[in-house]
Order: C-alpha cells, then sequence, then structure tokens
C-alpha cells in the first residue's frame, strides 16, 4: 500500500513537471494562461452563475489541456524526426488545429456568458 501511495505521489510530481514546463516554455500556454487569469476575474466581478462557472471552468481545462497534448506531441515528433517531414509537419499542424478549434470555442461560449451580462451593466 505504501509503494501504491508513493507511485501516485510521484506521478503528480512529474505532472507538476510538465505543468512548470508547459507554462514556461509554451507561448501559446502562457496567452492561454493569460486569458485565464483574465475570465475568472471578470466572472466573479460579474457574478456568473453555478452552471456558468461550470462551463468557463471546462473551457479553461480543455484548453489547456489540449495545449498540453499539442505540446507533447511537438516534442515526440521533434525527437523522432529532428528534419523536416511532411507528414509529421501535417500531424504538427492538425494538433495545432485541435488547439484553436477549442480556443475558438471556449471565446463563443464565454461570449455568450459575458457579453449579455456587460451589455446588462451598461445598461443598468
Amino acid at each position: 500500500m505504501f509503494q501504491f501511495i508513493k507511485q501516485r505521489l510521484a506521478s503528480f510530481q512529474w505532472a507538476l513537471k510538465g505543468m512548470k514546463d508547459l507554462f514556461t516554455n509554451h507561448p501559446n500556454a502562457q496567452v492561454h494562461l493569460g486569458a485565464s487569469l483574465v475570465v475568472i476575474p471578470l466572472a466573479l466581478f460579474l457574478q456568473i452563475s453555478t452552471i456558468e462557472w461550470c462551463i468557463i471552468i471546462l473551457c479553461i481545462t480543455l484548453v489547456m489541456a489540449m495545449e498540453a497534448l499539442n505540446s507533447a506531441l511537438e516534442y515526440l515528433a521533434d525527437k523522432i524526426c529532428p528534419e523536416q517531414d511532411e507528414l509529421i509537419g501535417k500531424a504538427k499542424d492538425i494538433a495545432a488545429t485541435a488547439v484553436l478549434l477549442t480556443a475558438i470555442g471556449a471565446a463563443l461560449i464565454g461570449s455568450l456568458i459575458f457579453l449579455p451580462k456587460i451589455y446588462a451593466l451598461f445598461l443598468a
């Protein structure tokens, strides 16, 4: 049992190491983190509902997770084939597209949640 707990703690350490790398070495992840640091105080200020919080948290988590997967794929691809390769380039492009699509979806959802509240704030 002790070994199991020790292994779980080690896996958290590896995940935190990966998170540090993601937000230290990947500019797009830093942009997404910055956007989150704007969205969260805005949500607090606008007093969004519990369900809206759940949706915002899910959007933030999905975008960050997609960015992490994209970065992991890039590391693996660069290790396997450091020189230019058409198929690896396509794989990296499609992984980046997954991040972009998720970010666009999150922005649209954020707009649906925040814009009516901001609009009402200025009309009140």
